[in-house]
């Protein structure tokens, strides 16, 4: 996560168009693959607000409080924001508040999204929506956890090879020592 930093997207975001176009298993595979690797600019409300230091760069005092708001959908909602570019976001801040952001990754959403308040409950947003002035592209909280289920599931199976691949190289190694 790193404060006042732009990003881009352009293979997330010609995903997002093929998808789009033409809604197929291969291009929502394409989409994931893009969107776990993506950085996003979110919103955020800093209490105290950043201060400009000597050169003009925004600075957050330590200690600061950061809250990342949701939006929230005429039926009561709430989604986490996440902006592929200075453009998506400008398109929000135009209508809304521009406010300070912070560069997240597909993980930092993971951990807000499935983390718990200090009473236990859990978090209210149930999913991220990527450029909502624009292409609107709303991932679930369920699409998120099997995301993170399925990465769980490859690097479990990477492991076992490879402790399989160690034992094998051991074993070997032992025969030849006879």
């Amino acid at each position: 996560m790193e404060f006042n930093k732009s990003v881009s997207n352009p293979m997330l975001m010609g995903c997002i168009q093929l998808m789009k176009a033409e809604d197929t298993p291969e291009h929502r595979s394409m989409f994931v693959e893009e969107l776990v690797k993506a950085s996003f600019q979110a919103p955020a409300i800093i209490e105290p607000a950043p201060v400009q230091d000597a050169e003009g760069r925004l600075t957050i005092a330590p200690g600061s409080k950061v809250q990342f708001p949701m939006l929230a959908t005429k039926d009561g909602k709430n989604f986490f924001m996440g902006f592929t570019d200075s453009v998506e976001y400008q398109k929000w801040a135009e209508r809304d508040k521009n406010l300070p952001c912070f560069a997240l990754r597909f993980d930092d959403y993971v951990n807000m999204l499935f983390r718990k308040d200090a009473q236990g409950n859990d978090c209210p947003a149930l999913g991220i929506v990527l450029n909502p002035v624009g292409d609107n592209v709303v991932v679930p909280k369920e699409m998120v956890a099997g995301i993170m289920a399925a990465r769980t599931g490859q690097l479990q199976q990477m492991v076992a090879r490879k402790a399989a691949a160690r034992k094998a190289s051991e074993e070997n190694g032992s025969e030849e020592a006879k």
